[in-house]
């Protein structure tokens, strides 16, 4: 019989050794985080194919025209923020591109009370990082760490982006924006943006392979470093009323917290609470944690939430908004084929 040579090896619950088939594949594997993202991808893929045929459309390449996915207004952001100065004087939501604005809404709001959850769930290009990540760990057995003397001015680089945004959008007169509104090159902001990324040039594409790179070296590089959308609700989540509660007492400091962190952040180190702009609620701590109540997410500090009760709760917060705006007809944009035909053809053939 073994004796246990430390108070970590005594307390550890027992691992037992893996099965083996399919079952247990998807058991060890799939997960609702992954299901939810696998969706979400497939509905950006669906929706550019199909406004690729809108686009075909608007420029007289053929007659059938499909219908204009509003979900791509979330590729709009500062179209959407713009938007949002502009209710200020308005009152109203913008008819034309409702649908980024209502996004936008719905991340603010989802930010404060669940954190960064958008970014784990719900967002392509976080879900792209994470995975380009897993990838390179998986071929090279690790992913690198960036020293801690270039962490900081890094993670102050993201911040100062966003920053420069939010002072754009302070100092912008919402009379500017409102003006701005009605040029025609807002109304085919989507089809010029598009535009934009079916005629990338080399560097272009090299800078877009840089940023994989990074990603496929190191763990989440874009959404840790470069991502201002990432810094807004983390700054938001600061403030949620969701608090990550550590319990130092029965914590084992066995590091399982800080090993499935997919934002690097440092759970195993708190002592109480676990505040981070980092932090994205996934609550893959809270599930690793291998001693019951050490970690939780609490409401108000006081009472326990479920993980999985955290994480459905963002879910249908998010989907049921967007539910909600497509019957209040606050989705779908009033400008027709034929407005977008009328104002492309007043713009520059190519670019903005």
């Amino acid at each position: 019989m073994k004796i246990a040579d430390t108070e970590e090896e005594l307390i550890a619950p027992e691992i037992k050794e893996p099965e083996s088939g399919l079952k247990n594949f998807i058991r060890r594997n799939i997960s609702l985080r992954l299901v939810i993202q696998i969706y979400v991808v497939a509905v950006m893929l669906f929706a550019a194919w199909q406004f690729y045929g809108f686009y075909e459309a608007v420029q007289g390449y053929t007659s059938f025209a499909p219908e204009r996915p509003a979900v791509v207004e979330g590729f709009l952001p500062i179209a959407a923020i713009v938007a949002f100065k502009a209710m200020f004087v308005t009152g109203e939501i913008d008819p034309v591109h409702p649908a980024g604005l209502v996004i936008l809404l719905i991340v603010l709001l989802t930010g404060w009370i669940f954190r960064r959850a958008l970014c784990s769930w719900i967002c392509p290009i976080g879900t792209l990082s994470e995975y380009l990540g897993k990838l390179g760990k998986k071929l090279m057995g690790r992913n690198f760490n960036i020293p801690k003397w270039l962490d900081i001015p890094l993670l102050i680089l993201k911040y100062a982006l966003f920053l420069y945004v939010i002072r754009a959008f302070i100092f912008l007169p919402a009379e500017y924006a409102a003006s701005f509104m009605q040029l025609p090159y807002y109304t085919v902001s989507d089809v010029k943006m598009f535009e934009l990324f079916l005629n990338l040039g080399t560097r272009s594409l090299a800078f877009i392979g840089v940023l994989m790179l990074l990603s496929f070296l190191f763990k989440n590089f874009w959404c840790r470093y470069l991502c201002p959308y990432g810094a807004l609700v983390g700054l938001l989540g600061v403030f949620s009323p969701f608090v990550l509660k550590k319990n130092s007492e029965t914590c084992i400091n066995c590091g399982r917290c800080n090993k499935v962190c997919p934002s690097k952040v440092n759970v195993q180190g708190k002592k109480s609470l676990v505040i981070s702009t980092e932090c994205t609620g996934c609550a893959s701590c809270v599930a690793e944690c291998p001693k019951a109540n050490t970690l939780e997410f609490k409401f108000l500090g006081i009472i326990p939430v479920k993980p999985l009760i955290f994480s459905a709760g963002f879910l249908v917060a998010f989907f049921g908004l967007i539910v909600l705006a497509k019957v209040t007809g606050y989705w779908e944009s009033t400008a027709t084929l034929y407005d977008y035909q009328m104002l492309y053809n007043m713009l520059p053939s190519r670019g903005f």
